[in-house]
């Protein structure tokens, strides 16, 4: 009988753990690019639905005061439960929201016109904008202003 000698015998055992420690390495970084894309997804219906709620409480905010039409402040819109979140820190899953572009026809009156933008705060997320019209847009590239010039309606 052929005897193996000490270092052989471990030769083996340690090539099983390098092949163990590889096959953890590949597993782990497969499960962190599949849950990157679902949260990254969770983050993109988050803004929608975000940027929705804020043209609805412009809606309301301009039936409230009609002498003074839409806002351009987020803290001064209705609170409710998506809104609150966003008065403090303008921010959520991923995305800065910010209110611009009001303005009055003919620079008088009450604004009639304004602008809500969802800026990405990681890359490889579309931005998305909306107005008074209520129309969501897309833009692929991540550029709030890219959206508002010609953003794709969604």
């Amino acid at each position: 009988m052929i005897q193996k000698s000490s270092s052989e015998k471990r030769k083996l055992p340690t090539a099983m753990r390098v092949l163990g420690l590889v096959a953890l390495v590949a597993l782990g970084w497969i499960a962190i690019t599949h849950f990157r894309g679902l949260l990254m997804l969770g983050y993109v219906d988050s803004a929608i639905g975000s940027m929705r709620a804020i043209v609805a409480a412009q809606g309301r905010f301009a039936e409230a005061h009609p002498d003074l039409g839409y806002t351009c402040t987020l803290s001064e819109l209705p609170l409710d439960k998506l809104i609150g979140g966003l008065v403090n820190s303008e921010r959520r899953h991923g995305y800065v929201f910010e209110i611009s572009g009001c303005r009055a026809e003919g620079g008088k009156g009450p604004n009639t016109r304004f602008h809500v933008t969802a800026r990405p705060l990681h890359t490889q997320m579309p931005a998305y904008c909306s107005d008074q019209s209520g129309i969501p847009k897309s833009d692929e590239s991540g550029s709030p202003a890219k959206c508002l010039e010609n953003g794709l309606p969604l």
